[in-house]
């Protein structure tokens, strides 16, 4: 019986410790890091990192923490990073963004960062943005940026987690349990992940223009 109260008060504490509105609330709203207010401030906030182009199926992942600067979403403040790209006019791109289950999917609870984009061009004008249609499996979504711009130069991609509501979910996927023998065709169970104020984001265009 004492071990049972002893590992639920463990699981309860995980539990509290991995909340998305409590994590929210303590280290987002509450920190000290700069604040912007307009994308324009938030390049101005840090330095760009160049976009990686065509990286394959493993492409760099780089972590959006507590550290790092925040940016108004719509009002909500959001931890981001900024990535440079170059583009030519008048030529289609795809910007596709990965994020990671956080804690690799571990736990009874799914979280993952919904990434929000912005992109802006060497003036600072914003020439994209939003949060799109979700994409993925469970331990991995996508977000994608589209388009043409009209003249050639360095663009600035602005990432930032999606925290206009904390723990909300942003995809349902239908997986197999892990060790089962429930044949491949059989039934599967339905697993959904939340959005998390932090995560590992891998932003990088499709192809060379």
């Amino acid at each position: 019986m004492r071990n049972i109260i002893l590992l639920s008060l463990c699981l309860g504490l995980v539990a509290c410790s991995a909340n998305p509105q409590r994590l929210y609330q303590e280290q987002v709203v509450n920190a000290s890091t700069p604040l912007a207010k307009t994308p324009q401030e938030a390049l101005r906030n840090t330095s760009a990192q160049p976009m990686q182009i065509a990286p394959g199926w493993r492409p760099e992942q780089w972590k959006i923490t507590a550290q790092e600067p925040r940016l108004l979403i719509n009002g909500t403040p959001s931890n981001y990073r900024v990535f440079s790209v170059d583009l030519k006019a008048g030529k289609p791109f795809q910007i596709k963004v990965n994020s990671w289950c956080v804690n690799a999917c571990l736990g009874f609870s799914k979280y993952v960062l919904a990434p929000y984009l912005i992109l802006l061009n060497d003036e600072s004008k914003v020439v994209g943005q939003g949060f799109g249609q979700v994409r993925g499996i469970v331990g991995v979504i996508d977000q994608d940026l589209t388009g043409q711009v009209d003249r050639d130069g360095t663009y600035y991609l602005i990432v930032a987690a999606d925290n206009r509501n904390p723990g909300k979910q942003v995809l349902i996927d239908n997986v197999m349990v892990v060790g089962s023998s429930v044949p491949a065709n059989g039934p599967r169970i339905q697993v959904g992940m939340g959005s998390y104020p932090f995560g590992s984001v891998a932003p990088f265009l499709v192809a060379p223009q």
